[in-house]
């Protein structure tokens, strides 16, 4: 038997009664939340677009003969099995028409070798156990795939149903079988040593490129490959390619105001020509993707100013394809062309193809892109939140250059800090923001930028709390966010008319979870001299909204809301699932003192810390909260409100 891949739906797995093995030498399940949550977005934005069919990658397959029947097939997954096994859960949660792929005749589509436990805590959820608690990824991902399904069907009745139709015929998987006596070690070494394939933003490098004139290629190739690593700063990134010195084009006072002749591409381009050797040969397209051969054509300089970069670990709150598209789309408000449709990541060739890499591209419409590319990308550098620090340590911070001399003044380095103070502000801001909004788009980011670029950076935390009130607090609008972005684009202090009528309504657990990380930032901002535990709050990822007086409690508590304050605003609270599910339906004292013990070094929930202040809880205690946090949100709105 040759290796074969074909296309399948998880439909036609289910018609040939294919059955699925996760083996003991691979991983359990590691996928975090931002791996489901762009898997999610992104079938619901194929769905919405109405496409006939989703490629969603690919899958490897050898059959285990030990286990297989004349009835049904077992295979072993030796590759893909993240993705695939979060569809099987995606399936058990959505069931509707997904419901067959969850089991075959009585059997689970998926199991795990030699781990019953797993196998067992899985079909107890299958069988509607509420409280079942698996692996901490497992249990995140289960608790995100439930609020997606929630808010498919209370934005509209059916939704849910209508996905889970799409997922089961129309996402498409190549399968590939291998021969069952083949050497898996063997093809472990080639599955982990393969080649990655070439990106999008590589190909689309390219084509841009190659309108440009020869001796032009390398300096633009230049400033795209200094802008395309994400995880680092960009003036590290140019240094690093080219060997120019920069020094000369930053300094202190000037960057203050947001002036430094590090930020205008026309500089750089300057200092690279300086730098450069003259080379008459052109640039082939394999010399363009090539890149690496392209940066050994400049000499390292021996006597190089900055032979220091001090920086901690930093990654990126976007992707480059996501800094593209924004950068796209400032570039064509400025032209007055019409927007794009969306920010995709998967799609970034088509949307270039479709708005700007047409025919009638000029040599000057190039340059233009890219020289733009470097100030997005230099500005949001330098005014966009990062993750911060180790890995399992990472925060949300602004980090800002300044340039120092060692003790002997000769060598100059680089060093990256917080900046001033109102940095940490704005840093929560633009992290409420990045939890409570899709990040596979992060559309405010486009007129956040815009705004920068036309101001040099100045008053930058004053217009993100205007373009924040008025881009998602709005009363009502019926266009979508990336059109309600375009407005701001075209007229940045664009004002709508403000409410919170929303936080008055009885949503529970479909309360929009905007609102409750929006309040998190306003009473830090009103707070935050209250001490050192408020005063570091830092916003993180929370996906479940906890009642604080049970949904279900004993006749004996006593600490109780009335049904008609039980799923009001007052009443409620956004926390992570683990504290859901630590919290449950425990009565309102024994929630306190688990929320005092676990908060002693550092607060979690600043709306909870308030509520928990109050030794006892009641109707009038929830409603008092409740017209206090509206009262706080209210005077924050519209005292902002008068910036602009």
């Amino acid at each position: 038997m040759e290796i074969q891949s074909n296309l399948v739906t998880l439909k036609s797995l289910v018609e040939k009664q294919y059955v699925f093995n996760i083996p003991i030498y691979q991983r359990l399940y590691v996928w975090q939340e931002e791996q489901v949550k762009t898997l999610l977005e992104d079938i619901e934005a194929a769905f919405n677009d109405g496409k006939e069919l989703f490629y969603l990658g690919g899958v490897l397959v050898v059959e285990n003969p030990s286990s297989s029947t004349e009835q049904r097939k077992v295979y072993d997954l030796i590759d893909g099995q993240q993705r695939f096994t979060t569809l099987w859960m995606i399936s058990i949660i959505f069931a509707g028409t997904l419901k067959s792929f969850i089991e075959n005749e009585g059997e689970n589509r998926i199991s795990f070798a030699i781990r019953e436990e797993i196998n067992e805590k899985f079909q107890s959820l299958i069988n509607g156990s509420k409280n079942v608690d698996i692996t901490a990824n497992i249990d995140d991902s289960l608790a995100l795939i439930r609020r997606f399904h929630s808010e498919f069907e209370g934005s509209k009745p059916g939704k849910a149903a209508k996905i889970a139709e799409f997922i089961y015929e129309k996402v498409q998987l190549v399968y590939t079988e291998v021969p069952e006596k083949t050497d898996l070690n063997k093809l472990f070494e080639v599955i982990n040593n393969r080649g990655i394939q070439l990106q999008h933003h590589e190909i689309l490098k390219a084509r841009l490129l190659d309108k440009l004139q020869a001796q032009d290629r390398i300096k633009y190739s230049n400033l795209w490959d200094a802008c395309a690593n994400m995880n680092q700063y960009i003036e590290k990134n140019i240094k690093d390619i080219t060997h120019i010195k920069t020094t000369h084009l930053f300094d202190q006072e000037t960057a203050k105001v947001g002036e430094e002749q590090l930020a205008d591409p026309t500089k750089v381009l300057a200092a690279i020509d300086e730098k450069a050797e003259e080379n008459s040969e052109s640039m082939t397209l394999l010399d363009i993707l090539e890149s690496e051969d392209v940066h050994a054509s400049f000499n390292s300089d021996e006597d190089n100013e900055e032979d220091e970069y001090d920086s901690e670990d930093v990654r990126s709150i976007i992707t480059f394809p996501m800094l593209l598209q924004h950068t796209l789309r400032i570039y064509l408000a400025k032209k007055e062309e019409k927007d794009i449709l969306k920010i995709s990541d998967k799609e970034l060739l088509m949307i270039f193809s479709d708005n700007f890499l047409t025919k009638s591209v000029k040599d000057e419409n190039v340059k233009k892109f890219i020289k733009l590319l470097w100030k997005v990308r230099y500005y949001f550098d330098k005014h966009v939140i990062k993750w911060v620090g180790p890995k399992d340590h990472e925060i949300h911070s602004i980090r800002r250059t300044y340039k120092n001399a060692n003790k002997n003044g000769r060598n100059i380095y680089y060093s990256l800090q917080r900046g001033e103070s109102t940095a940490r502000g704005e840093a929560l801001l633009q992290s409420m923001l990045y939890h409570s909004q899709q990040i596979t788009t992060h559309y405010w980011l486009t007129p956040y930028l815009h705004y920068i670029l036309e101001n040099n950076g100045q008053d930058s935390y004053k217009y993100l709390k205007h373009l924040d009130n008025h881009l998602l607090c709005a009363e009502k609008d019926d266009k979508t966010l990336i059109e309600r972005t375009r407005y701001f684009l075209e007229k940045p202090y664009y004002k709508t008319t403000l409410s919170t009528n929303i936080l008055h309504e009885e949503l529970g657990t479909e309360f929009p979870h905007y609102w409750f990380y929006k309040l998190e930032y306003v009473l830090w901002e009103k707070y935050g001299n209250k001490g050192t535990k408020w005063r570091e709050f830092k916003l993180t990822a929370k996906n479940s909204v906890e009642h604080i007086s049970p949904q279900n409690h004993k006749i004996t508590d006593t600490n109780t809301v009335s049904q008609e304050q039980l799923n009001k605003f007052g009443n409620l609270a956004l926390v992570s699932r683990s504290v859901n599910s630590e919290y449950s339906n425990l009565p309102f004292n024994e929630k306190r003192q688990r929320f005092i013990n676990n908060n002693r070094e550092k607060l979690d929930s600043l709306k909870m810390a308030l509520i928990y202040e109050n030794e006892k809880w009641n109707d009038d205690l929830a409603k008092k909260h409740q017209m206090e946090m509206i009262r706080l949100l209210e005077e924050y709105l519209f005292n902002t409100n008068s910036y602009f």
